[in-house]
């Protein structure tokens, strides 16, 4: 029974996370668009819902906060109030404070919080909203018995005649029932809405992520050996193609290379999870920043149903939460200079999320005054970052990539919100941590976009394997557009960097043996060269090798002790043939060669 009620309360928690997430957006989108009923009584039987199950449980604390704000979106849903940003303020105090009660439950930490200031609170508020209506004499004392009849679902469900207690799912049911039988004039709809939602239950099962990534590891292993009896099949049908045995061995290699891959496919859509998970909390987040600058900003969030790999769920949220603080405190301006420029009062910051070819695309624009680009120089010569020689060689494409330097900011003083010189930095770093990289690009008085691109997946990658002085090394393959042959004499050189021509565009050169350091020419006095076109966004750079071998599917393992943004090693992996290769990081190494020149 212990570990019965345990697993109870763990999708208690969960559900209940899930409710909240949902619904805070709403709270903010309710706020800009006023009364709409369909989104307050979505919001009630959430908060309802809530109060059933943690009464249910025993959880007094959460039950007193959501029976609290419960009221009030009754109050609200029924017209008899007027939603307020004072009214506004105290739910979401709620929210958090439901999110916090959850947390401890979570944890196991045993912390109990002191609810009442906060109860209390959301009860004033409610009086205060209801003193300007026609029954605003609804009294404490009766709100208070309605509370006390509605916060002790677990006496009614107290066990009977030796029959057991119905789940909170049925206190939940039951409740619904009596929220339909409020308003006589709407058609009941309880019987169909509950099939539907037992048949969605059936169809879904809650599983530890911990098992699948142990699953996804499994596949990653299986990859490998897949691999290896590739190569060795290869080799026996090269050498013994008349042995009947062979045949065998190939038809059944071929099988096992179209299974692994079908699981893997199916493993890696087990972990994708909408990304909406994360942009959730962005309205939220805009609200509160933006109040605390005296700026009004509004966010529209587009292709929030976009699926991508739970790691990148996991990574994406300080990245995308540092470029919105930063584009609502450094780029949209007050609402007085947005009038002056004859532009809206209220900025706006919108973000779209697509994906393209293997590489989901994150873009988060703003309407503001965009990145002076002159400033930027003039502060990375004052704190020393940059020469003045440098800055002024320096092309406006590059020069936007400044504020990605560690410690840089152009605000004069440290705020609670900025100034600090960490929050870009943070957004290269994490984004380079998913194998991804950031864009910039700006425009005077129209905004800025930051484009982040990142692979759908982190654990297993197509990759181009090459050889560079004898030894081989894997290049993903979703940044790369194109290989080519050219001959030494197609080869440039300007002030100093070599360059190539590819349709009319001039594109650097860098051999791979010395970026990597082999200590080899790598055979380059040959009269041809191999060139791998990397395209990372609007950045196009090409890498010299000895040898093209082929596309091979490899499974990306981390490496313990390497700084692999100094080495621009991304990790390692093992090939068919056995052997370890290094998998390159050409997004570090764009950063640090290709904005250098």
């Amino acid at each position: 029974m212990p570990d019965e009620m345990e697993e109870i309360i763990s999708e208690f928690i969960t559900e209940a996370e899930e409710s909240l997430d949902r619904i805070e957006p709403l709270f903010v989108e309710l706020e800009q668009k006023g009364h709409d009923a369909d989104m307050l009584n979505d919001i009630f039987r959430s908060m309802h819902t809530i109060k059933g199950a943690a009464g249910f449980l025993g959880f007094q604390s959460i039950v007193d906060v959501a029976h609290s704000s419960e009221n009030i979106m009754k109050k609200l849903r029924d017209g008899e109030i007027t939603l307020s940003k004072r009214l506004m303020d105290v739910i979401l105090k709620a929210i958090d404070m439901l999110r916090l009660l959850l947390e401890h439950l979570r944890e196991k930490d045993g912390i109990e919080e002191d609810v009442a200031p906060l109860t209390q609170e959301l009860e004033n508020v409610l009086k205060e909203s209801l003193s300007g209506s026609p029954d605003g004499g609804v009294t404490v004392e009766t709100r208070e018995k309605e509370k006390d009849e509605t916060s002790r679902p677990q006496d009614d469900n107290a066990v009977s005649n030796g029959e057991p207690a119905p789940s909170h799912g049925d206190e939940t049911q039951r409740h619904g029932e009596e929220d339909n039988a409020e308003k006589p004039g709407e058609p009941a709809q309880v019987h169909k809405d509950t099939s539907h939602k037992a048949k969605e239950a059936a169809q879904n099962l809650r599983v530890d992520v911990e098992r699948i990534d142990k699953v996804m590891d499994l596949a990653g292993e299986m990859v490998l050996i897949r691999n290896r009896l590739l190569n060795i099949s290869h080799y026996f049908d090269l050498n013994y193609s008349s042995d009947t045995q062979t045949e065998t061995l190939m038809e059944a290699v071929s099988f096992l290379d179209r299974v692994t891959s079908d699981m893997q496919l199916a493993v890696m859509k087990i972990r994708m999870q909408p990304i909406q998970k994360v942009f959730s909390k962005f309205p939220r987040l805009v609200r509160d920043i933006s109040a605390s600058v005296n700026k009004k900003v509004e966010i529209e969030i587009y292709g929030e149903g976009t699926e991508v790999d739970k790691s990148v769920i996991e990574h994406i949220g300080d990245p995308m939460t540092h470029i919105l603080r930063n584009s609502i405190d450094h780029g949209i301006e007050s609402p007085e200079e947005r009038i002056a420029k004859g532009k809206p009062e209220k900025g706006k910051i919108v973000v779209n999320t697509y994906q393209k070819g293997n590489q989901i695309v994150i873009e988060i624009t703003d309407d503001g005054k965009g990145i002076d680009i002159e400033k930027l120089k003039e502060k990375a010569v004052e704190k020393g970052m940059l020469t003045e020689e440098e800055a002024s060689k320096m092309s406006d494409e590059a020069a936007v990539n400044i504020i990605f330097m560690p410690g840089f900011s152009t605000k004069e003083t440290a705020t609670e919100l900025s100034g600090r010189g960490v929050g870009m930095d943070v957004v290269n770093n994490n984004i380079s941590l998913l194998n991804g990289y950031v864009e910039v690009s700006t425009q005077k008085d129209k905004g800025s976009t930051f484009r982040i691109c990142i692979p759908l997946t982190l654990a297993i990658i197509q990759a181009l394997m090459v050889e560079v002085a004898g030894i081989k090394y894997a290049i993903p393959l979703s940044p790369i557009e194109e290989t080519l042959k050219i001959s030494k004499d197609e080869v440039d050189n300007i002030t100093g960097q070599d360059v190539i021509v590819i349709r009319n565009k001039v594109c650097p050169l860098f051999e791979l043996n010395g970026i990597l350091g082999t200590g080899s020419n790598g055979g380059h006095d040959r009269d041809h060269k191999y060139v791998v076109v990397i395209s990372l966004g609007e950045k196009k750079f090409c890498l010299a090798v000895d040898k093209l071998l082929g596309q091979e599917e490899v499974v990306i393992k981390t490496l313990e002790g390497i700084d692999t943004a100094s080495s621009y090693v991304l990790g390692a992996s093992i090939t068919g043939d056995g052997k370890i290769v290094f998998i390159l990081d050409v997004t570090a190494m764009s950063r640090s060669l290709v904005e250098a020149t």
